[in-house]
């Protein structure tokens, strides 16, 4: 019987609780992918930054433009962050490895795609969907259980995702050109999620030559997030998508963070000095 996407994580769970014989292609071409993660995440060799299909979604064109323009300014990505990436590649490719084991067609992993000359990398196509594999939290991965939306999207993941369907419009292998989904994981529960998305019909060469337009400006555009407030302690702090960007200090040069229990905290205004320890 043929498998949809439908039914992906029962099959996945499937092979944790019934008798499965494993095809050793699979496997070695499995293993082969880890270690060229692992290699590709410890070497971190990076050449000229350019425009990205995966940053066509980024909702602050401020960081797009530094990180084309200034990019030698951004902090530098700790070991601890780089391994968290690390772990949601090897997330990524053991929900393929076990989908394919599971019975399910995968084709097309990290096949180059291009807009406009923009070029950039699907994670694959599930039984005919275009699919984007993403690693989250227990918090972050409620939003793609609710089905995510643009108001909960702080990263621009739903215009990643149109993207890459929109440049594989003519790609015979991505069978549903009315659909593309989200496959998320809880990487502390353990949870799979599928999240289908509809095409919305958006044009992304557009998007492109206006990704471009800002890229080639000779002065960064205003800043995309306000500061917020910090509960009722009068001091005011980063909106979480800033918080993770590498080039806040750029934005806000006055940003002091405080190390609290539950991870740092970035504050533009100090009213009430908290009492916890601040990075130097």
């Amino acid at each position: 019987m043929t498998k949809t996407i439908n039914t992906l994580v029962q099959d996945i769970y499937s092979l944790f609780t019934e008798p499965h014989e494993f095809d050793e292609g699979n496997v070695e071409r499995f293993a082969h992918r880890l270690a060229t993660h692992i290699k590709n995440r410890i070497s971190d060799e990076r050449g000229k930054p350019n425009l990205r299909m995966s940053a066509l979604g980024t909702p602050c064109d401020r960081k797009l433009w530094y990180s084309i323009n200034a990019s030698e300014e951004a902090e530098a990505l700790s070991p601890q962050t780089r391994f968290k990436f690390l772990y949601g590649d090897i997330l990524e490719e053991l929900v393929l490895f076990l989908a394919a084991e599971a019975g399910h067609t995968v084709e097309g992993a990290q096949d180059q795609l291009n807009i406009e000359g923009v070029k950039g990398h699907r994670d694959a196509v599930i039984d005919g969907t275009l699919v984007d594999v993403k690693s989250a939290s227990t918090y972050s991965f409620k939003k793609f259980e609710n089905h995510l939306t643009k108001e909960d999207d702080a990263f621009g993941y739903l215009d990643q995702l149109g993207a890459y369907l929109y440049a594989s419009k003519d790609d015979p292998i991505v069978k549903d050109k009315h659909k593309a989904a989200f496959v998320a994981v809880d990487k502390t529960l353990g949870h799979i999620v599928v999240d289908v998305q509809p095409n919305t019909g958006k044009d992304y060469s557009k998007v492109v030559k206006s990704k471009q337009a800002v890229i080639e400006a000779k002065q960064p555009p205003a800043r995309a997030f306000e500061d917020k407030e910090d509960g009722k302690s009068g001091n005011r702090k980063l909106a979480t998508a800033c918080s993770y960007c590498q080039f806040k200090t750029k934005c806000w040069p006055e940003l002091r963070t405080f190390l609290y229990s539950d991870g740092p905290r970035f504050l533009t205004i100090v009213k009430n000095q908290p009492k916890v320890m601040e990075r130097a």
